[in-house]
C-alpha cells in the first residue's frame, strides 16, 4: 500500500495507465462516477471510433464528459441499464450496453461498451471502459431481421390471399422445385413438387402479346429479384394479357418477390397472379380518357390549388393554364380566369362569388358535382370553359377541380340540337300523317263496312230467306265481323305506338269478368265441338282495382287464338289461380292451355312480333291478323306484368299471363250499399294542382273512372267530347274558388249546355252557407268541404246515384215515328240502309248526295220541316263539317237549334272535337247501331222542341 501510494504521488500510476490502455486493440477510456461524469482518459482507439485527431478534438466534441459521448435519444436509457447491471451484485459491477455515438464528421455509429465500476485511490468511483464500433454488424443483424421479417411477412400474405388470386405461388429457386401451389385458375403444372420450369413456362405459353415473355424475363430474372430484396425495394410486378387455364382471357398482374429460408438457407420466389382488368381500365382512363377530357385536374385545400394532371404545353389555343402548378387558388381565378371572362356574358364579380371557396363548399354540401361554366374572349376568339368540383373530403374542405374546354362540345351539341329539332319537327309531321292516314283508312274501309253489315242485318230480317241463303248471310256477316275486329286491332296498335292508349285503375268485379269472358268462350268452344273448362285456384278475391276492359281484351285474344287453332274434338283450358299477396297486391297467374296444332320452337320467341305469323300457310287457313298477339303482349307490358309460351307442334300450347293487380276492400260480391259505382265516370275540376292530385287519388281508390282538369276550358272540352260520343260523365265536382268563371258560373254553364244529363258537386274550403243558395239556383247537386276524406265522396255519390238516375229518366225523350230526317251521305248504298233503318222508326229521310246539296236543302225548306240531320263527314263538293258550319251560320232559327249528327268512319278523339267544332251535337262511328241512333236522334230532338 505504501508503493501504490509512493506512485501516485510520483506520477507513474499515471503513466502506466496511460501507457497499458495505449497498447489495448480497442478502444479504452475512464470516467468518473459522479453527477458530472468527467472523462479522465481515453486512448487513441476511442479518438479513432470517434473521428478526432486529437484529445482537445474530442474533449471539444464530447465536452470531456460520458454524456457528451453518447447519442442524446439514447442516453437515459443507457443510464438506467449500466445503473441496474451495477446494482446487481452477480454481475460484479460489470455492464454491457450497445448505443449510439455522433462522430466528429456528423455520422451516427453503432458501438458495444463493456464497463466496470471500481474505486480508484485518488480519483475515486470511477467506470472504466472497453468500447468498439459494431455499426457493420448492427446493420448485419438488422438486414438478418428485415430478411426474416420479409419471409415471414410473404408466408403470411400469400396464406391470406390465395382465395382472391388465380395464382399464389412459393417457388424454391434454390432447388428448383415449387413448394406450394394455391388458386382459382391453376395450371395443370401447378402442383407442389413440379419443377419451377414447367411453372414459367406455363406462363410464357400464356402470352398473347409478342414479347411480354423477353419482359416478363427481364423484370423476373434472378438477380433483378435478389437485387431487390437486398436493397429492401418493393416486390416487381409486371402485367400481360394472357390465357388462363380455365380459357379465361384477361390482364393478369403478376407480383413477385424473394426472401431467404434462414432455416434451410434456400432462397424463395414468392408470387401472386391477379385478375388486372379493372386496374387496367383505370389506368387507360387517367393516362387517355381523363387527359383528352379534362386539360387539368387539381386539387384545392385551404385556398391553395396543386395541380395533379395537366400541361400547358398541350394546350394549343386558347389557354387559361395556371401560370404556377401551384399556388392560391383565388389568386389564379383573380389573375387569370376573371380577365378573360365575357363581360356581356358574366357579371365579373358574381363569378368570383361563384367560383370562390365558399361557394364551393356550400354547394357540394347540397349536391356534387358543382358545376360552373365560363365564357371566355382570348387572343380574339371565344372559349367555353367548364369547372367542375367534386369533394373528397367535405370537413377538411379538401376538393377536386377538373377544368376542361367544351367550346366544340357546346358547338356541336348546338348543331345536334338543331338536327334533332329539324327532325322533331319531321317525326311530328310523319305523325300526324300517320294519324291522317289511319283517320282515312278507318273512314274509307269503315264505309263500304257499313254497307256490308248494315244490308246483311237488314236482310237478316227477311223472314221469307230459304235457309241456304241465310247460311250465305250468316257468313258474310262473320266474315264481316273479322274485317272489322282487323280494323280495330291496327287502330289499338296505333294507339300503343302512339302512347295514347292507357289504362284506368277502376274498382270491378272479378267474378263478373270470368262469367262474362266464359259465356262467350264457351259458346264459341260449343258451336266448334270442343269441350272448354275454367278452373279457379285459390282464394281469388272477388274484387280487385284495374282495367278490367283491358285484361279481359288480353285473356279474349288468347282463347279466341286457342279456339281458332284447336279442332274438335280438342279441348281448352283456363286456369285462374293467385300467385302471391304483398303489400295490398295480389299477383295473379291466367293459365290457357288448348290440343291445338302448336306452334314450332323456331317461331315461339317471334309469336309476339306485330304481323308475325308462322310460315307454314296456316295463316290463310285461320284467318290470322297478325296484331293480336303483339296487341296481347304490349297491354300486358302496361300493366308490369309478363306473359310466358310453351308450345309444340301437334301437342298444342300453354300461355301464361301473370298480373298484379290492387286489391279492394270489398270482401263480398254484394255491391256498396247496393249502388254499383264501378262503371262511373268522374270529372273534376280544380285549379289548385295538390287537390287535384288528391282529388283524383280519392277517386282511384274509389274504383270509379275520372279525368282531371286544372282550367274551366279544359273541362268544357272534355264535356264536349264525351257528350259527343254519348258516353257522358256521371258526376262533376268543381272547385267553388276557380277563377274565370268560378264554381258557380261554370255550373250554370254546363246546365246551360247539358242540363241534368250530369249531377254536379261543388266542393271548397270556406262555408258553404254563404253561397248555397246561389249555388243550388244554378244546379249544384251537392255540397263537399276540403280536404275530402273517401268516406264522404264515396257517401255522397252513392247518395246522388239515385237521384241522379231519376233525373235521366226524366229527360224527355221525342218519338221518332213521323220525323223528317235530312240525310247527307255521298254512298249511296249506305245510304239505302240509313233510309231503312229510319224507316223502321216510321221516320222519313230526304237524301242529299254531298254537303252541298245538303245545305241548299235545307236553306230552301220551311224552317223546322227537318226535325234531325244525319251528316256523314267525308263527302265531295262541301265535306261535312264546312256543310255543318254554313247551316249553323244561315239566319233562322232552326238553323241554330236542329241537331246534326255526324255519322263517320273516324273514330278518333280528334275527329269528334272537330265536329263539336264544326256545330254538330254529336258524333256516331261507322258502323252504326241502330239502338244507339234512335237513342241519340229522341234525346237530341227533344232538346231541339224545348228550345223553340
Amino acid at each position: 500500500m505504501k508503493n501504490y501510494q509512493k506512485l501516485i504521488e510520483s506520477g507513474s500510476l499515471t503513466s502506466a495507465i496511460e501507457w497499458v490502455g495505449e497498447q489495448m486493440p480497442g478502444g479504452f477510456y475512464i470516467y468518473r462516477a459522479d453527477q458530472r461524469c468527467e472523462i479522465l482518459f481515453a486512448n487513441h482507439a476511442v479518438l479513432h471510433i470517434y473521428g478526432c485527431d486529437t484529445m482537445e478534438q474530442f474533449k471539444e466534441l464530447t465536452g470531456g464528459s460520458f454524456h457528451g459521448m453518447v447519442h442524446p435519444d439514447d442516453y437515459i436509457m443507457i443510464c438506467k441499464s449500466i445503473n441496474a447491471q451495477i446494482a446487481d451484485e452477480r454481475n460484479e459491477h460489470l455492464d454491457y450496453v450497445e448505443y449510439r455515438i455522433v462522430r466528429r464528421d456528423g455520422a451516427v455509429r453503432w458501438v458495444d461498451d463493456y464497463g466496470h465500476y471500481a474505486n480508484l485511490p485518488e480519483y475515486g468511483d470511477v467506470y472504466y471502459v472497453f468500447i468498439s464500433d459494431i455499426t457493420e454488424k448492427r446493420v448485419a443483424q438488422e438486414e438478418l431481421i428485415r430478411r426474416e421479417n420479409v419471409f415471414s411477412r410473404l408466408m403470411e400474405q400469400n396464406a391470406a390471399t390465395s382465395d382472391a388470386c388465380l395464382a399464389v405461388s412459393r417457388l424454391n429457386l434454390t432447388k428448383g422445385v415449387i413448394e406450394e401451389m394455391r388458386g382459382s385458375d391453376l395450371y395443370p403444372c401447378d402442383r407442389a413438387g413440379a419443377p419451377v420450369e414447367e411453372c414459367l413456362k406455363a406462363r410464357y405459353d400464356s402470352f398473347l402479346v409478342k414479347g411480354d415473355r423477353e419482359r416478363y424475363d427481364e423484370v423476373f430474372r434472378k438477380d433483378k429479384l435478389l437485387d431487390r430484396f437486398y436493397k429492401g425495394e418493393e416486390p416487381a410486378t409486371f402485367v400481360a394479357y394472357c390465357r388462363r387455364s380455365s380459357g379465361r382471357q384477361c390482364f393478369v398482374r403478376f407480383s413477385r418477390a424473394v426472401a431467404i429460408d434462414h432455416a434451410t438457407g434456400d432462397l424463395i420466389s414468392f408470387g401472386a397472379e391477379t385478375v388486372y382488368n379493372n386496374e387496367k381500365v383505370t389506368e387507360v382512363l387517367n393516362d387517355k380518357v381523363l387527359v383528352q377530357q379534362y386539360d387539368m385536374v387539381t386539387y384545392i385545400v385551404d385556398n391553395n390549388y396543386s395541380v395533379v394532371i395537366g400541361d400547358a404545353a398541350r394546350i394549343s389555343r386558347g389557354s387559361i393554364f395556371p401560370k404556377h402548378p401551384s399556388g392560391r387558388y383565388l389568386d389564379y381565378v383573380r389573375d387569370q380566369v376573371l380577365p378573360a371572362a365575357v363581360e356581356s356574358v358574366h357579371d365579373r364579380a358574381q363569378l368570383e362569388r361563384d367560383l370562390s371557396p365558399e361557394a364551393i363548399e356550400e354547394h357540394l354540401r347540397q349536391e356534387e358535382p358543382y358545376t360552373i361554366d365560363v365564357t371566355c374572349e382570348i387572343d380574339g376568339e371565344v372559349y367555353n370553359k367548364r369547372f367542375t368540383f367534386y369533394a373528397v373530403d367535405q370537413e377538411m374542405k379538401f376538393y377536386l377541380l377538373l377544368k376542361s374546354d367544351v367550346t366544340d362540345v357546346l358547338r356541336k351539341e348546338h348543331r345536334d340540337n338543331e338536327v334533332l329539332a329539324f327532325a322533331l319537327s319531321e317525326a311530328e309531321h310523319a305523325n300526324v300523317a300517320k294519324t291522317a292516314f289511319l283517320s282515312n283508312m278507318s273512314h274509307e274501309i269503315r264505309t263500304p263496312m257499313n254497307a256490308i253489315i248494315g244490308l246483311n242485318t237488314l236482310a237478316l230480317k227477311d223472314d221469307t230467306l230459304c235457309d241456304k241463303t241465310r247460311e250465305y248471310l250468316v257468313k258474310l256477316g262473320e266474315s264481316a265481323g273479322h274485317l272489322l275486329r282487323l280494323i280495330n286491332d291496327i287502330l289499338d296498335m296505333s294507339r300503343i305506338e302512339s302512347g295514347r292508349m292507357t289504362l284506368s285503375k277502376e274498382e270491378f268485379a272479378f267474378g263478373r269478368m270470368l262469367d262474362q269472358i266464359n259465356t262467350m268462350i264457351q259458346s264459341q268452344c260449343r258451336d266448334k265441338g270442343l269441350s272448354y273448362e275454367c278452373r279457379v285456384i285459390g282464394d281469388v278475391g272477388e274484387w280487385y282495382f284495374g282495367d278490367d276492359m283491358k285484361l279481359k281484351q288480353v285473356l279474349i285474344n288468347i282463347l279466341s287464338n286457342a279456339i281458332k287453332f284447336t279442332e274438335a274434338p280438342g279441348s281448352i283450358t283456363f286456369t285462374v289461380e293467385k300467385a302471391a299477396e304483398y303489400d295490398k297486391l295480389t299477383t295473379l297467374r291466367f293459365v290457357i292451355e288448348d290440343t291445338g296444332v302448336g306452334m314450332s320452337e323456331e317461331f315461339v320467341p317471334r309469336i309476339f312480333e306485330a304481323f308475325s305469323q308462322e310460315n307454314d300457310g296456316q295463316s290463310n287457313r285461320y284467318g290470322s291478323t297478325g296484331l293480336g298477339m303483339a296487341i296481347t303482349k304490349s297491354i300486358v307490358d302496361m300493366m308490369n306484368g309478363s306473359i310466358d309460351v310453351w308450345s309444340q307442334k301437334g301437342v298444342g300450347s300453354r300461355f301464361t299471363v301473370t298480373v298484379s293487380l290492387r286489391n279492394s276492400s270489398r270482401v263480398t260480391s254484394e255491391i256498396i250499399r247496393g249502388i254499383d259505382l264501378s262503371q262511373s265516370k268522374v270529372l273534376v275540376v280544380d285549379d289548385d294542382p295538390i287537390d287535384l292530385e288528391h282529388a283524383g287519388a280519392i277517386m282511384d281508390d274509389i274504383g270509379v273512372h275520372c279525368d282531371l282538369c286544372s282550367t274551366s276550358a279544359e273541362a268544357l272540352h272534355a264535356l264536349e267530347i264525351q257528350h259527343a260520343k254519348q258516353t257522358p260523365y256521371d258526376f262533376v265536382f268543381l272547385d267553388l274558388k276557380m277563377p274565370d268563371p268560378d264554381g258557380i258560373e261554370m255550373t250554370r254553364t254546363i246546365r246551360s249546355l247539358y242540363g241534368n244529363e250530369v249531377a254536379i258537386i261543388l266542393f271548397t274550403a270556406y262555408s258553404r252557407d254563404d253561397v248555397k243558395e246561389q249555388a243550388l239556383e244554378a244546379g249544384v247537386d251537392s255540397f263537399l268541404s276540403k280536404p275530402m276524406y273517401i268516406a264522404d265522396v264515396l257517401g255522397e255519390l252513392e247518395n246522388l246515384v239515385g237521384s241522379d238516375k231519376k233525373k235521366k229518366q226524366e229527360i224527355p225523350y221525342a218519338l221518332l215515328a213521323g220525323k223528317r230526317i235530312l240525310l247527307a251521305e255521298d254512298m249511296m248504298i249506305n245510304a239505302e240502309i240509313l233510309k231503312q233503318i229510319l224507316l223502321m222508326r216510321e221516320m222519313t229521310a230526304d237524301h242529299a248526295e254531298n254537303g252541298q246539296i245538303a245545305l241548299d236543302m235545307f236553306r230552301s225548306s220551311p224552317e223546322g220541316y227537318y226535325d234531325a240531320i244525319l251528316m256523314d263527314v267525308r263527302m265531295p263538293v262541301m265535306d261535312g263539317l264546312q256543310t255543318a258550319s254554313e247551316i249553323r251560320r244561315l239566319p233562322r232559327d232552326d238553323a241554330r237549334r236542329v241537331p246534326i249528327i255526324a255519322l263517320t268512319a273516324n273514330a278518333f278523339d280528334e275527329d269528334v272535337q272537330k265536329s263539336i267544332q264544326a256545330g254538330m251535337n254529336a258524333h256516331l262511328s261507322k258502323p252504326v247501331e241502330p239502338e244507339r241512333l234512335y237513342r241519340t236522334m229522341e234525346e237530341l230532338i227533344a232538346q231541339a222542341q224545348n228550345k223553340e
